[in-house]
């Protein structure tokens, strides 16, 4: 699931010039953190978006930002719109799933290649089992006759 934002930064430029980039990056993490009710410690914030706000330097940071926000694995992370690394992301995701479905794929069929051998040896167990009890009797019976 993806949220699309628009993050506006513009309260940083009533601060003080020296620093605006770091604040930019603060607040955008608060911005994610008011909406998506998370603790800081659940966002993670992509280069992209990092080298968007510091491209002009530490006092040329643009208004707003447009953000995309995708949950992976209890974590969100912050991507910029449409931008690459979102993609690449989404991608490494989905090959991860296909991989988790082989696996239990293989792991099916080694259970079934397990139950059919665990089968024949159950088989052979009764086989020698009915041998020894026909050797028992035929023991038992030869005392008697004797």
């Amino acid at each position: 699931m993806t949220d699309d934002y628009t993050i506006p930064l513009k309260k940083i430029f009533n601060k003080p010039k020296r620093g605006r980039a770091k604040k930019a990056i603060r607040e955008i993490k608060e911005f994610v953190k008011k909406h998506k009710r998370l603790n800081e410690e659940q966002i993670a914030i992509s280069k992209e978006i990092n080298e968007k706000v510091w491209e002009n330097g530490m006092f040329g940071i643009p208004r707003k930002i447009e953000v995309q926000l995708k949950e992976i694995e209890g974590k969100t992370f912050v991507f910029l719109k449409e931008g690459k690394e979102f993609k690449a992301r989404e991608k490494e995701v989905k090959d991860k799933k296909k991989e988790e479905k082989k696996k239990e794929a293989k792991k099916e069929e080694k259970t079934k290649e397990q139950i059919e051998t665990e089968k024949e040896q159950e088989k052979k167990l009764e086989e020698k089992r009915l041998k020894e009890k026909n050797e028992q009797k035929a023991e038992i019976k030869r005392k008697i006759k004797e």
